[in-house]
């Protein structure tokens, strides 16, 4: 009697794990989460013929240490 509980709670226990294993494994509850997305290709901006570069002060206006 006692061997018969002991290979039952046995048999329950292998039961359960595998039960837990296929909810886990086989049937995801979230399906797309798992999968990853790479990241987005950076945009390109045309950048040739642009406005030339100036200092926005007049020249002997800049820093006060270069007076």
């Amino acid at each position: 009697m006692n061997r018969s509980i002991i290979f039952i709670a046995i048999v329950l226990s292998v039961i359960g794990i595998s039960g837990i294993l296929v909810w886990q494994i086989v049937l995801p509850s979230d399906p797309t989460s798992h999968v990853s997305t790479s990241a987005p290709a950076p945009q390109k901006f045309d950048t040739t013929g642009g406005q030339e570069m100036r200092p926005r002060w007049k020249t002997g206006e800049g820093d006060e240490a270069e007076n």
